[in-house]
């Protein structure tokens, strides 16, 4: 089994899921920086999928970039969040949980935001709840019931995360401030940003057995389609 697999979604967002436990990753491509990160690590397992999974993202930024992935240069964001030097317009979002990693790319100028969470008990959800949803939000989730409740949270967190990440802002945004709902259903929320108002989509997906993902998307008005990347690819 591959260690990079696509996820095959109806969406113009294309998603890969890593498997970082899956094999051993060299550093070669890693940048200086990278590499320094990967070495704070104190367990050698955490170090270990920290390096496999920005070597998976570079492995797919360049198949779909053409620029070797040792060559690609990033740029942070006014939030931390990475764009690639060049080509303009690739668009790119990284995530991962315990061992599972997900890359989505998109296309054009739209911003991307994906998150995912090995769904595990949660026995502090309320609380959770409390402090980063919204009050529809903690309702919809009291109203769940006890055997899909962790489930529910995790929906709704990986929505939030998602969309924070779509709009680059991080925490610099207070997630009770939006909706992103509970239920793993398509919708449209608006996120205030620097005095304006950002249009996001959000949906979840099958991410796999174990893990619940979701990705956002910033709207604007570039409609391109980028051709699909074969799995061979990566590993051309």
């Amino acid at each position: 089994m591959s260690t990079i697999t696509p996820i095959t979604r109806r969406a113009p967002e294309h998603v890969w899921r890593v498997d970082l436990d899956a094999a051993t990753w060299g550093t070669a491509c890693l940048s200086r920086d990278e590499r320094e990160r990967a070495a704070r690590f104190v367990f050698a397992r955490d170090r270990e999928r920290f390096v496999a999974a920005h070597v998976a993202l570079r492995q797919v930024l360049a198949a779909y970039s053409g620029v070797t992935a040792s060559l690609l240069q990033f740029l942070p964001g006014k939030a931390g969040k990475p764009a690639l030097a060049r080509p303009a317009g690739l668009q790119f979002n990284l995530s991962h949980s315990q061992s599972v990693a997900l890359i989505a790319i998109a296309d054009g100028n739209a911003e991307v935001g994906v998150d995912v969470e090995v769904l595990r008990p949660m026995p502090d959800a309320e609380a959770m709840a409390a402090a980063y949803f919204t009050d529809a939000e903690q309702r919809a989730l009291a109203a769940v019931g006890p055997e899909l409740r962790d489930r529910a949270f995790f929906t709704c967190w990986t929505r939030k995360e998602a969309c924070l990440k779509a709009v680059g802002l991080g925490l610099g945004v207070d997630t009770r401030s939006f909706e992103a709902g509970v239920d793993e259903g398509t919708c449209e929320t608006r996120i205030p940003v620097d005095g304006e108002t950002a249009r996001v989509t959000i949906s979840s997906f099958d991410g796999g057995d174990g893990v619940v993902c979701a990705i956002a998307r910033r709207i604007s008005n570039d409609t391109g389609a980028r051709r699909p990347i074969h799995e061979s690819e990566l590993y051309a």
